[in-house]
């Protein structure tokens, strides 16, 4: 049997492994990292997470988020401890040093 290929764009094959985030990484001015702690599921078993700046100790996991330039945010990936999400967060910035917010 011989299997049928379907055209794949370029664009699509170099946007496939590209996140979501990075496609649009001029929408972000600054950066910031979070602990976040699972305070339930919903009815299908998906995590309902939320912020734990008050309480890191019970973070489930922290996560680093980027600041649109029209104010709110998007969170840009999980990491299991925070030193995980320091040095992605300082990786970005090295990358794209615009990311490093008002303050540098």
């Amino acid at each position: 049997m011989t299997k049928v290929r379907t055209p794949v764009s370029p664009l699509d094959l170099a946007n496939a492994p590209t996140p979501r985030w990075m496609q649009n990484i001029r929408d972000f001015d600054a950066l910031e990292i979070a602990p976040c702690r699972v305070v339930g599921h919903d009815s299908v078993g998906n995590d309902i997470v939320e912020p734990c700046d008050d309480a890191p100790e019970e973070a489930a996991f922290w996560t680093v988020y980027g600041h649109f330039r029209a104010g709110g945010v998007d969170d840009f990936e999980d990491f299991a401890t925070e030193a995980e999400a320091v040095a992605f967060h300082d990786r970005l910035i090295a990358a794209w040093p615009h990311l490093a917010g008002p303050e540098g």
